[in-house]
């Protein structure tokens, strides 16, 4: 779990699957510059297990920068791992800051869990 001191409080929970060699990690509440040095801390446990992730963000009310670079930190990190990371509901600024910063390119968005994890087991993604 993640906080933050500001008033929107960011806390994160993680569902492991274990047949898919996936975890989905719940994004709730601002990722931004107070609460992405945390999250990235809490993380580095999940990029040190040699799982693939999923970012559920439908939760996720506000983004910034910060958080963003926190999301490219962990996809850079597992990728050294030969892991992946994907985000599934992104929604509102979220979708638009993907968009915009084209970190869509970087980071596989999808709408619904199924089809990330289905992408996540294929061959040479």
């Amino acid at each position: 779990m993640t906080t933050s001191d500001s008033e929107e409080i960011f806390t994160t929970w993680t569902k492991d699957l274990d047949v898919d060699q996936v975890s989905i990690v719940y994004l709730c509440g601002e990722l931004d510059a107070s609460s992405a040095p945390a999250f990235l801390s809490d993380m580095q446990v999940l990029v040190n297990n040699q799982r693939n992730l999923v970012m559920d963000s439908h939760l996720l009310s506000y983004i910034d920068s910060t958080g963003v670079s926190a999301l490219l930190s962990m996809k850079n990190a597992l990728e050294k791992n030969g892991r992946k990371l994907c985000i599934v509901g992104s929604h509102g600024l979220l979708s638009k800051i993907l968009h915009v910063t084209r970190v869509e390119s970087e980071i596989k968005c999808f709408d619904n869990l199924d089809d990330a994890i289905e992408d996540l087991q294929s061959v040479g993604w």
